[in-house]
């Protein structure tokens, strides 16, 4: 699972930022998953 796509630009800077607080927040071996209970889907 990619969200990197060869047709799509960079990641904006927003996407960036948003990358490093769950990098932070998150382990790498233990990803969030795409739908978080204690969140807001939005």
């Amino acid at each position: 699972m990619t969200n990197a796509a060869p047709d799509k630009p960079s990641k904006t800077q927003q996407e960036k930022e948003l990358d490093e607080a769950l990098k932070e927040s998150f382990p790498a071996s233990d990803p969030p998953a795409q739908t978080d209970p204690d969140k807001p889907a939005d």
